[in-house]
C-alpha cells in the first residue's frame, strides 16, 4: 500500500490547528507480512509492544511503532511522551472522523468550551438568518468538513474519474516534541499556540490555563488516514498542539 506524495494542507481546525501549505517526501507503507500476528493485543496502558519493521518493508522509514487497541499505529517515544497524551491525541482525531461532537467535547477544556462556544455565538451568529447561532457544534463540523476536504485533495491527485465524498479512516499517528528554531524555547512556543485565545477572550489566558493546569505539553504531529480508494494519505504534517493535564486527565484548547 503506498502512502501518496503530500502537496498541501488546508484551512484550520477550530481556528487553532492551522493547515499551511507545505510539500512532505513521500513515504511508503505496507500490510505484506512484516507485522506480528499478536500486534494487535494492547497490554494494560492500550498499546502492544514496540513493532520493529523488517529493513526490507514499506514500512521501515517510517520507524518502530506501537499498535493501539483502536487499531492505529502509534509513532512515539514513550520515554518522552506519555502514552495517556498519545491516546488523547488519537481519540481527539477520531472524534472529527466519526463526526462525534460529544466525544470532543469531553477532550476539550471545559472552560475553553464555554468561552469559545461564548465567542462563537456573539462574533458570527449576527450574520445568520432567522435568528440562528453559530456556535462551537458548528464549528467543530467545520473543522471535520475541513479534514475531509484535505482528503479529497489527496484523491483528486490520483485523477481517476471516481467521486469522493472525503470520508477517512486513520491508521497512524506521529507524535514527537517540535525542532525549535534557534533562540527559541519551547515556552515561547506554549505562549505562541495560546495567542490567539489570548486576543479573543481579552485576557491572557496561557497564564491561566498555565496556573490551572499541573502540566502543560506541547507536541508536533501527522496524521496518515485510509482514503475511499483504499490507498493511505497523510492528511495533516508537522502540526502542533497542546495538552493540558488536570487530575491526571489530559485536556487540549482546538
Amino acid at each position: 500500500m503506498m502512502i501518496k506524495k503530500i502537496t498541501a494542507v488546508l484551512t484550520a481546525v477550530c481556528c487553532m490547528l492551522c493547515f499551511a501549505s507545505c510539500a512532505d517526501k513521500s513515504e511508503n507503507s505496507s500490510d505484506s507480512g512484516t507485522v506480528p500476528a499478536n500486534e494487535n493485543s494492547a497490554s494494560e496502558n492500550g498499546v502492544g509492544d514496540i513493532v520493529s519493521p523488517e529493513e526490507d518493508s514499506d514500512e521501515f522509514d517510517l520507524g518502530e511503532y506501537r499498535v493501539s487497541e483502536t487499531g492505529i499505529k502509534l509513532y512515539y517515544d514513550d520515554s518522552d511522551i506519555p502514552t495517556e497524551l498519545m491516546h488523547t491525541l488519537e481519540n481527539y482525531f477520531l472524534t472529527f472522523q466519526n463526526g462525534d461532537f460529544e466525544g470532543y467535547k469531553n477532550i476539550i477544556s471545559p472552560d475553553y468550551a464555554e468561552r469559545y462556544n461564548e465567542y462563537l455565538i456573539t462574533e458570527y451568529s449576527e450574520s445568520l438568518e432567522n435568528n440562528e447561532k453559530y456556535d462551537l457544534e458548528d464549528s467543530f463540523n467545520s473543522a471535520c468538513n475541513s479534514i475531509r476536504m484535505n482528503m479529497m485533495y489527496e484523491l483528486s491527485n490520483t485523477q481517476d474519474g471516481e467521486t469522493y465524498t472525503g470520508d477517512f479512516t486513520i491508521t497512524r499517528i506521529r507524535a514527537e516534541r517540535p525542532e525549535l528554531d534557534e533562540g527559541e524555547t519551547i515556552e515561547d512556543r506554549k505562549k505562541e499556540f495560546f495567542s490567539y485565545l489570548d486576543e479573543i477572550f481579552d485576557m491572557d489566558y496561557y497564564q491561566m490555563v498555565s496556573d490551572d493546569m499541573e502540566n502543560l505539553e506541547y507536541v508536533t504531529f501527522y496524521i496518515i488516514a485510509k482514503g475511499e480508494d483504499g490507498e493511505e494519505h497523510k492528511i495533516l504534517n508537522d502540526m502542533g498542539i497542546l495538552f493540558g493535564l488536570k487530575d491526571g486527565v489530559y485536556y487540549t484548547f482546538g
